[in-house]
């Protein structure tokens, strides 16, 4: 998961900073790498490292960039794509052709391409890949289109159709011919990843969510449709729909990924979470329960719906710590273990003698639930804690962690709940009981699939029912069967 701006405004006198500010917007969507590119008349330059954006990029950095007197710019911040956290693998990444080229792009991305080693084997006669990062594949795919074809739109298409299946992307780009610099976009063509346009203060903006805009003083015009593309030049700004395929847009950027003060499909996430949760609500009725509380800082949304649906005053009975990170994508056990350990501090006077509803926006792998707001609620000295979840049973993995094998299966909750038998054929209930006690609460609800698409429409529900991105040839073999045992179970929730 990664966060990506870019920005067209030749003559902006602070392009870089709105560039940094637009970035900065987007933290909550990774911490590890970051960093920002500007493309002008001379060439393109760029700077990245480890960290947040602001560890990365500072005042001088800003002058130092802006003094280049800049026509477009972007920038990135998010998780690593690889286990360990280096400079080298940081974005935006530039492209390495190993023979003289007319044509320099630099480029970063939010997704995930399957099949990669195939498609990097027919590139390295060409192409010199420096880091561990498969953005690199993908710039260079971009490089060799546009090498072709131009910085066109049917390079664009090209793209498109040589990765249909394959995953998804969303990306950004500078493109310099040697006299001025372009900004491309462009998305895969079912439009999984969030991917937004607009124009600020004249400026031309593109990012993965809202909340840049708004944090530049304006708002994005609508999300990008599957296989659209934008070439901004200085012949003007021009965007095409470039292929037309059954959207299929990621429904957990609605429910966690995104910012409450972003929009998802022309919404507000904050009022969609809320929404889930009145419709707990209506699905389990009233429990035995003496405070709400969120389990911040994704879970305040469907908290707030909660305690509206039930009458009852939202309460703040957990503090995310400042020194707390997103553990979503950390797959190493014990590291993640530690930093859950980190994340919450408890209200005793809220919470102590009392019964509980804690709002939450999903169950992964449980770990957070276990190490870190379960045990702190209960440390506090609550006598009953139940857990609210926005979100359905979640029985498979994201397509982005399939790298790391089965084990990214294994270790989902409902999976772990139901070890030596198999999920996919229990009623809700049964699922709710099972994941109660592998968490060590006194109740689990989980929402349905028909709740969740009735306030945030249809798309990829992946954990729930294998919607991927991604033809199935391209599929590991352990998830093929997998997935063929569920539906000769019947699965009930896809």
């Amino acid at each position: 998961m990664d966060g990506i701006t870019g920005i067209y405004g030749p003559g902006d006198g602070e392009l870089v900073q709105k560039a940094f500010l637009a970035t900065g917007a987007l933290q909550h969507r990774g911490k590890t790498g970051s960093g920002i590119a500007v493309g002008t008349d001379r060439g393109i330059h760029l700077v990245k490292g480890v960290g947040g954006i602001a560890d990365v990029v500072d005042v001088e950095i800003v002058h130092l960039l802006q003094d280049l007197t800049p026509s477009a710019a972007i920038g990135n911040v998010g998780y690593t794509k690889n286990k360990i956290a280096e400079k080298r693998n940081a974005e935006p990444v530039m492209v390495r052709p190993k023979k003289a080229s007319p044509w320099q792009v630099a480029l970063t991305f939010n997704g995930r391409i399957v099949g990669e080693d195939e498609l990097q084997a027919e590139l390295e006669d060409e192409y010199a890949f420096e880091t561990a990062n498969r953005t690199e594949l993908l710039g260079a795919l971009l490089h060799r289109c546009v090498a072709r074809e131009g910085p066109t739109f049917e390079a664009g298409r090209t793209l498109v159709d040589l990765l249909h299946g394959r995953g998804s992307f969303a990306l950004v780009a500078l493109v310099f011919d040697g006299k001025e610099t372009r900004l491309v976009t462009l998305n895969d063509d079912r439009a999984f990843e969030p991917f937004c346009f607009g124009t600020v203060g004249g400026n031309f903006v593109a990012s993965s969510e809202s909340c840049s805009h708004r944090r530049l003083g304006g708002f994005a015009e609508r999300d990008y449709l599957g296989a659209e593309m934008t070439i901004a030049s200085s012949a003007g700004v021009e965007t095409r729909r470039l292929r037309v395929e059954r959207p299929l847009t990621d429904v957990f950027q609605a429910i966690y990924f995104g910012n409450v003060a972003s929009q998802y499909r022309g919404q507000d996430i904050f009022q969609l979470r809320k929404a889930l949760g009145l419709a707990l609500t209506r699905l389990y009725g009233r429990p035995e329960a003496d405070v709400v509380i969120p389990n911040p800082d994704s879970g305040r949304g469907v908290a707030y719906g909660i305690a509206e649906g039930l009458g009852m005053t939202l309460s703040h009975g957990l503090v995310k710590q400042a020194q707390a990170i997103r553990t979503f994508q950390e797959s190493q056990v014990r590291r993640r273990t530690i930093e859950v350990g980190l994340k919450f501090a408890a209200i005793d006077s809220v919470l102590r003698g009392q019964r509980v509803v804690m709002g939450d926006d999903s169950v992964v792998k449980g770990s957070v639930s276990e190490g870190g707001s379960v045990w702190s609620v209960y440390n506090a000295g609550a006598k009953r804690l139940e857990f609210w979840i926005s979100y359905g049973p979640m029985f498979f993995p994201s397509f982005k962690e399939w790298r790391r094998g089965r084990e990214c299966l294994d270790e989902l909750a409902v999976q772990r709940a139901f070890r030596g038998e198999h999920p996919y054929d229990k009623p809700l209930e049964e699922i709710n009981r099972r994941v109660a006690k592998l968490i060590g609460v006194d109740r689990v609800c989980y929402n349905t699939r028909e709740n969740i698409e009735a306030v945030v429409g249809p798309g990829s529900f992946q954990a729930m029912d294998a919607s991927y991105p991604v033809a199935e040839e391209h599929w590991p073999d352990w998830l093929k069967q997998e997935v063929e045992r569920s539906a000769k179970l019947g699965l009930r929730f896809g």
